[in-house]
């Protein structure tokens, strides 16, 4: 596999729970690498940060996977909803109300030719 880190720097600090953040993260990237599982070539997976025209800041990650109908993107936040043969469909439920909570938001989008890539975008100092 491909692994790509870009980083922009500076970047704002953020006041939020390190464990959480890291349980948003590891999921990501964990379902980047479960989307590309079984394909021989071309497996790229990006993580990418950026501080936002607003101040936030941004963590993406992109698969060059198979990539998620336009029509499904926003459903995959949804209880229940897998696109995995073995999966609950919770995973991204639980980290969308991660990032809320912690007054950001977390959104997908599909990428031409192929691919998809999860958006974590979080208000930079303290929240609330």
């Amino acid at each position: 596999m491909d692994l790509r880190l870009l980083r922009e720097q500076p970047l704002p600090a953020l006041d939020l729970d390190p464990e959480q953040l890291k349980e948003v993260l590891v999921n990501l990237v964990l379902n980047a690498c479960d989307a590309m599982d079984g394909q021989a070539t071309d497996r790229r997976l990006t993580v990418r940060t950026r501080q936002s025209d607003q101040g936030r800041v941004e963590v993406s990650v992109s698969d060059h996977g198979p990539g998620i109908p336009e029509a499904d993107l926003d459903r995959l936040f949804d209880p229940f909803v897998t696109t995995k043969a073995q999966g609950l469909g919770l995973g991204l439920t639980i980290c969308r109300s991660i990032v809320q909570a912690h007054g950001g938001r977390l959104w997908a989008t599909h990428h031409a030719p192929r691919g998809a890539t999860l958006h974590c975008e979080l208000p930079a100092g303290r929240v609330g």
